[in-house]
């Protein structure tokens, strides 16, 4: 009688951690103000159906950010509709070192194209880690999400070849029109 009930146990366990699994993963609710001070509430204010959120942890990240956010910038002008946010996840502060980190990061940025997408949050880094299984800080994160903030795809690391070609191919099975999000064209040396 034991093991009957054992098996039963294993196999309700089982069906609990299999339908946990088939859970998408959706990026919690936040509210922060982008480098340009506009109020943003994701997901709520993403604008388009596909977007890409580029997270870091430590302002010593910079370089991969800004050989991403070159990528980002040539697969959106190729795919307007593309959405993109790069957002430094950040512990609770008080508002005097929110208010110095931001300004450090705008006197850092003088392209102020970008800081309206430029995003500081900050928040328990575990929990939020914990929530878009985030396993590590040590290297940057490209998520892909619907408009919902529903994770499509991820990618880890500095954009390689292997990144970004498994981006682009989620980009494409996500929505992404025709010529969008190709790779640049390579210009053979000369001889």
């Amino acid at each position: 009688m034991r093991s009957l009930t054992a098996r039963i146990v294993l196999l309700a366990l089982a069906a609990v951690m299999a339908v946990r699994a088939a859970e998408p993963i959706v990026l919690p609710t936040i509210s922060f103000d982008s480098l340009s001070k506009d109020r943003i509430t994701l997901p709520a204010d993403f604008h388009a159906e596909r977007n890409l959120l580029l997270l870091y942890f430590d302002l010593t990240q910079e370089r991969e950010i800004n050989d991403w956010n070159k990528v980002i910038d040539d697969w959106r002008a190729s795919d307007p509709s593309l959405g993109s946010y790069t957002v430094l996840v950040s512990p609770q502060k008080n508002f005097l070192s929110r208010w110095w980190q931001n300004a450090s990061m705008r006197s850092a940025s003088p392209d102020h194209s970008h800081w309206p997408s430029t995003l500081p949050i900050y928040v328990d880094k575990h929990a939020f880690e914990q929530k878009l299984g985030i396993p590590t800080e040590k290297q940057v994160v490209l998520l892909l999400m619907d408009h919902n903030g529903r994770i499509l795809s991820r990618v880890g690391g500095p954009p390689t070849d292997s990144s970004r070609m498994a981006m682009r191919s989620a980009l494409h099975a996500a929505g992404s029109p025709p010529g969008a999000a190709s790779a640049p064209a390579v210009t053979p040396p000369p001889h």
